[in-house]
């Protein structure tokens, strides 16, 4: 069987897991608030209630039982255990817990799955959340054998993204508008990587054939880019000549989310413990991906904006 039941199934990445499995041939159910507009069909059934509310998730999920959970609209312990409380796991297969790379404390070059975990001052609370929901799920599976596994993902972008990223970037360059980037004094480039959703959808999916429980996984695609090399990627995928605006913030006592959509701190991930595992390995180069995505972009012509990105045009 694979009776699969995906917590989200509304925005970005819940959306475009379930469309993944739909078509792949599993049999899925999302769980959302109700409140998002659905544009795509062919999941079994769509349930609607708040997954903070243990009296309504337990009332929605009475009598189901599901092969395959991805759980995609947990941020915190609480969200995860008041899950796992409410659901029959009897027949469970498998749990992924789609966790961030924001768990791991400040390091240099590129991190593993062992490196240490804990309080990121570039990440705060959301971090720390995530780490407590994993140490759950690994609690849980050191009790009871429970078949989890965690995911730690870069930057995730592609189509259908609701965040104004790849987007903010488009605009500005159709635009003929200058992109402001962050810069530092001393000339040492940040370097980060990103992972496009096919290859995120393709690496939960290979999760699924596989026997692996009880592990994390870093997972991105292990290309580095700086903000220059980002937006030349840009570039070639528009045709049109981006025209950056290097800034250095700590002069101007301004803080990079108000003029840019990434934090400016290095995320690199080492994914040999992906690759040994067997899980799909990330392909898509960010050129590649940013041209699906531009394509997607041309399509729809999305609405979008970042309410913290208040001074792109002052600066």
């Amino acid at each position: 069987m694979k009776r699969t039941l995906i917590m989200g199934g509304s925005t970005f990445v819940s959306r475009s897991l379930a469309e993944h499995f739909i078509l792949k041939g599993y049999e899925v159910d999302i769980l959302t608030r109700g409140v998002g507009k659905l544009t795509y069909t062919g999941f079994r059934e769509h349930l609607k209630c708040d997954r903070h509310s243990s009296l309504e998730l337990q009332k929605t999920l009475e009598g189901k039982q599901y092969d395959y959970i991805l759980d995609i609209s947990a941020y915190t312990k609480n969200d995860v255990s008041t899950l796992l409380a409410c659901i029959d796991t009897t027949a469970l297969k498998k749990y992924i817990f789609c966790s961030s790379a924001a768990v791991y404390k400040p390091g240099f070059g590129a991190l593993s799955e062992s490196d240490e975990r804990g309080e990121n001052p570039n990440w705060g609370q959301y971090g720390l959340d995530k780490k407590e929901a994993e140490d759950y799920l690994f609690q849980q599976y050191l009790n009871t054998g429970f078949p989890m596994l965690i995911f730690r993902p870069t930057y995730i972008y592609g189509e259908n993204n609701n965040l104004y990223r790849e987007s903010y970037f488009f605009d500005r360059i159709k635009q003929r508008k200058a992109i402001p980037i962050p810069c530092s004094p001393n000339g040492q480039l940040t370097q980060v990587q990103f992972i496009h959703i096919a290859d995120l959808c393709e690496v939960f999916e290979s999760a699924l054939t596989t026997d692996t429980v009880g592990k994390a996984y870093n997972v991105t695609h292990p290309e580095l880019m700086s903000w220059e090399k980002m937006l030349h990627c840009f570039s070639q995928v528009t045709g049109i000549e981006a025209t950056a605006k290097p800034i250095d913030h700590e002069a101007l006592h301004v803080e990079v989310r108000s003029f840019f959509p990434f934090r400016d701190v290095n995320m690199e991930l080492d994914i040999s413990n992906l690759i040994n595992a067997g899980l799909h390995t990330p392909s898509i180069a960010l050129s590649d991906g940013l041209r699906r995505t531009y394509h997607w972009y041309l399509h729809h012509l999305p609405q979008l904006s970042d309410s913290r990105m208040t001074k792109v045009d002052d600066l």
